[in-house]
């Protein structure tokens, strides 16, 4: 387990986008919170959300996550935040294998945001509005539909014929682990955090399986949701109640 930093007079807040129940929502603020986790640095966290994005913007933000740091700068990009956090707190390093590190992790982070975000959100959008409240379901349902052109329930139409797409898409993460365990290899890094917050928002907004319990993939992220006293645990999966 990473040490504790350091204490500071100051320390960094966290805005954090939550559900109705305020489970943390975003897959980037999950990238964040590990990251932070992993540093052993105790940010206070502020929940919002969507609607409560003014707060975030009042701050000196755009969107979620947004960090103001030790020092009260604003940072509002998950990948800019976590590349201040690596230089601001250089240890424990969230890219072992120094440059190599750091070059797996930019590839991941595309090959996530192009590739495999654009997947799963076909397979799970139509059931995000269920764990948001009423005011943020209207804003959801209706700025969703506007960016796609059609209702929820047509885009997530074939979410069941993606599931050959996934499989194949997650593979490399699949081949990776089998060096330790993990994507890094014997320890959680920043690329198992990219996976892992993509997996974590599934995981608590939607009821509909990306992989089974006989996948790698399962027994990674349960590892994974047990790391730093079960912080990914913590946020309670989807439920229908």
């Amino acid at each position: 387990m990473p040490q504790k930093q350091p204490s500071q007079s100051t320390p960094p807040i966290l805005y954090d986008l939550v559900t109705a129940d305020q489970v943390p929502l975003s897959p980037w603020c999950w990238h964040v919170k590990m990251a932070l986790a992993h540093k052993g640095i105790e940010a206070e966290t502020i929940p919002l959300t969507f609607s409560e994005k003014d707060q975030v913007i009042a701050a000196g933000g755009k969107s979620f996550p947004l960090l103001i740091d030790a020092k009260g700068q604003p940072i509002d990009d998950s990948r800019l935040i976590i590349s201040h956090l690596e230089e601001a707190y250089p240890s424990p390093t969230l890219f072992p294998g120094g440059d190599a590190g750091w070059a797996s992790f930019n590839f991941i982070h595309r090959y996530t945001q192009t590739a495999l975000f654009p997947t799963i959100i076909a397979m799970i959008l139509v059931d995000i509005p269920k764990v948001l409240t009423p005011q943020d379901q209207a804003y959801f349902i209706a700025s969703r539909e506007k960016r796609f052109g059609m209702s929820l329930e047509d885009f997530c139409r074939k979410r069941e014929d993606l599931r050959p797409q996934l499989h194949t898409q997650l593979d490399p993460f699949r081949k990776a682990m089998l060096s330790g365990g993990f994507i890094a290899g014997s320890a959680p890094a920043m690329v198992d955090y990219i996976l892992f917050g993509v997996l974590q928002w599934a995981r608590v907004t939607s009821p509909f399986p990306l992989y089974d319990k006989n996948d790698d993939l399962h027994r990674w992220m349960e590892d994974m949701l047990d790391l730093f006293d079960g912080l990914g645990r913590g946020a309670a999966a989807f439920s229908a109640g």
